[in-house]
């Protein structure tokens, strides 16, 4: 797949015409300077593409989001070889810069769904790396399997459900700038104490309270 194959007249911002960095530099998270190993315009380009609501060709090419991750980040330009450490870090969610700028990116559509979608999707690559290491227990195939229903009824919600999407949208519109604690080991932690991850918003169920998740390099 190729980037110019692509209608991306649906997007919220247009990955393909310049004008759209210019407006994306307006949200204060967007005015990173990075090195030339990580050119801004294409990391941008890749934010759009991933996380784009209206990115379904993409996601239909790519339904494996750690694939995607790198297809689309190969599509955009980017060296995706293992040597670029620049890349690899904003595959892997180490980037705090990028990983600031795609969750502004997610607000953009007034869909807390959207945005608890990717941070669970995080989590069900950290807890499946886990998995391969051997290290398994009861907990965590439970919690595999939990994070893989929760990310089948988000996508549900957030791709199918549009007359749903829409009516959140003008209520969370109000709520611009309020900070919601979407990062992935942000919501494993306050599941783990038994809070709701987004303002009474649990997809496990009213009640769940899991174990708390190790991921790989906890002590």
């Amino acid at each position: 797949m190729k980037l110019n194959k692509i209608d991306t007249s649906k997007f919220l911002y247009d990955p393909r015409d310049s004008n759209s960095y210019i407006k994306l530099r307006d949200f204060k998270e967007f005015k990173k300077s990075f090195p030339p190993k990580l050119p801004w315009e294409k990391v941008v380009q890749y934010i759009i593409l991933m996380y784009d609501q209206a990115s379904d060709v993409v996601r239909a090419e790519w339904p494996l989001y750690p694939q995607r991750k790198r297809e689309v980040a190969r599509m955009v330009g980017l060296e995706v070889s293992g040597k670029n450490k620049y890349i690899e870090d904003m595959l892997i969610g180490l980037n705090s810069e990028i990983n600031d700028m795609i969750i502004r990116y997610l607000r953009l559509f007034n869909s807390p769904e959207l945005t608890m979608l990717a941070s669970y999707q995080e989590i069900s690559v950290r807890l499946q790396k886990q998995a391969l290491t051997g290290d398994i227990d009861k907990n965590l195939i439970t919690n595999i399997d939990l994070v893989a229903t929760t990310i089948r009824d988000l996508e549900e919600r957030v791709f199918r459900g549009k007359d749903e999407t829409q009516l959140r949208a003008e209520l969370y519109r109000t709520m611009e700038d309020e900070q919601l604690g979407i990062m992935s080991e942000q919501i494993a932690e306050k599941l783990s104490r038994g809070e709701d991850p987004v303002r009474g918003i649990n997809p496990y169920g009213d009640g769940y309270v899991p174990d708390k998740l190790h991921f790989i390099g906890d002590k």
